[in-house]
């Protein structure tokens, strides 16, 4: 049995305080006995143990967090990580803990383990987490891997934290483990977009060092085995993503097929002009080992001719494109607009920005004066204004204005060509 004894005071401030900040000191000393057992005695007998090991794993650990901060504390497995994790949560109480022991079992959507809120707050928390294709946001909690059950335990730790109206501190032990490592770099990177500016603080403890510059921490704590815990300067930029290196090519329509899957619409493009794809290079005649369960395909944008009527357009173009003269304004579509018909990130690279890069590839490369784009979750996914295009929000029209009429955001972007 192993038992923990910690003290330290707590400074409790008002949420409307300026210089709101969670201040614990932190003492914890761990106790393993022995039992009496005939051969747990004869083994400790035979290595002079006493009947009781004892080890102090903080001695008046001083920590200081205040929101919009992120605090890694990393070190071996056995360290003491989750020690001083518990004890934070102990001492300032009203913490949002992530758990996903009851999502294991859990029949509700993914989408519904958020609760509170407007709809479109839900998908975007759950986007921000890695969560975006439509069947992980309806489908039981209990039929998603691991991985997914752990971003959405942190999607739902967040998204109470930000419905509280009050400064939060979220802790998550074990961060990212059950991640492969190109998503967990693109779970930190969104973590850290999330967190900064906000009311809410992350402390977080992970066996992975490796993860800590795509967190960018405001504060790291190392806990070697058998050492104190000593606080180290947090790197101040994120490295650069190596996908963002990838080039991006030409590719096909079957390339789009292999990611469909990931996209929240179901049907295909009617038809298409180019694919545009970003792809994993291939490293020398083999590739690595750690890297052969990694998705080849990274994205794919799909340019397409556009449609014949939409509202957004005629809104964001002042009816450039209607008239009496239906044949004319008709070639005059085809002949100026081109429209960016789908963009998919496969789930692994998520969060390093190659959406908004294939966009603005896809705009570089135009053959027409002007390239749109319509997107059903444009206000959860902000990357195509990202990569320069105007958004106009359309509402469904006053006819069809019930629960079934799709509301979505027009891009335009006027490339000069």
């Amino acid at each position: 049995m192993t038992s923990v004894a910690a003290v330290g005071p707590v400074r409790a401030v008002s949420a409307v305080d300026e210089k709101l900040c969670w201040s614990v000191v932190v003492n914890a000393r761990i106790r393993r006995p022995i039992p009496a057992s005939s051969d747990a005695g004869a083994v400790a007998a035979m290595f002079g143990l006493s009947g009781c090991q004892e080890e102090t794993l903080y001695d008046r650990f001083p920590l200081e967090i205040k929101p919009g901060m992120i605090v890694v504390v990393t070190g071996p497995s056995g360290s003491g990580k989750s020690v001083l994790l518990r004890e934070v949560a102990r001492q300032v109480g009203g913490t949002g803990w992530l758990e996903t022991e009851q999502l294991a079992s859990s029949d509700s959507p993914a989408v519904e383990v958020l609760e509170g809120g407007p709809l479109a707050g839900k998908l975007e928390m759950l986007s921000r987490c890695g969560l975006a294709e439509a069947t992980s946001l309806v489908a039981p909690a209990r039929f998603l891997s691991g991985g997914q059950q752990a971003r959405l335990a942190l999607a739902r730790a967040l998204h109470a934290a930000r419905l509280s109206g009050r400064a939060e501190l979220v802790i998550a032990d074990e961060f990212c483990s059950a991640l492969d490592i190109q998503t967990a770099r693109g779970l930190c990177r969104r973590v850290r977009k999330l967190i900064t500016g906000s009311r809410l603080a992350f402390l977080v403890a992970t066996p992975r060092p490796e993860l800590v510059p795509d967190l960018q921490p405001d504060l790291v704590i190392l806990k070697p085995l058998g050492a104190p815990a000593r606080m180290l300067d947090a790197p101040r930029r994120a490295r650069r993503d190596e996908v963002l290196r990838w080039p991006i090519n030409r590719g096909t329509i079957r390339d789009y097929h292999d990611l469909a899957g990931f996209h929240y619409l179901a049907k295909p493009p009617a038809c298409h002009k180019r694919v545009y794809v970003v792809r994993r290079p291939q490293t020398g005649r083999y590739r690595r080992w750690r890297d052969l369960a990694s998705a080849d395909l990274a994205a794919v944008l799909v340019v397409s001719p556009p449609l014949l009527t939409v509202r957004g357009r005629n809104i964001a173009t002042s009816g450039r494109y209607c008239g009496a003269d239906r044949r004319e304004a008709i070639r005059r579509l085809n002949r100026e607009v081109e429209c960016i018909s789908r963009v998919i990130v496969h789930p692994t690279y998520r969060g390093s920005g190659l959406a908004e890069r294939l966009v603005r590839h896809a705009l570089a490369t135009a053959q027409t004066p002007f390239v749109e784009a319509l997107a059903t979750m444009g206000r959860v996914h902000p990357f195509l204004e990202k990569a320069g295009m105007t958004a106009t929000h359309v509402e469904p029209a006053a006819r069809r204005r019930r629960r079934t009429a799709r509301q979505y955001v027009y891009y335009l972007a006027e490339v000069g060509r």
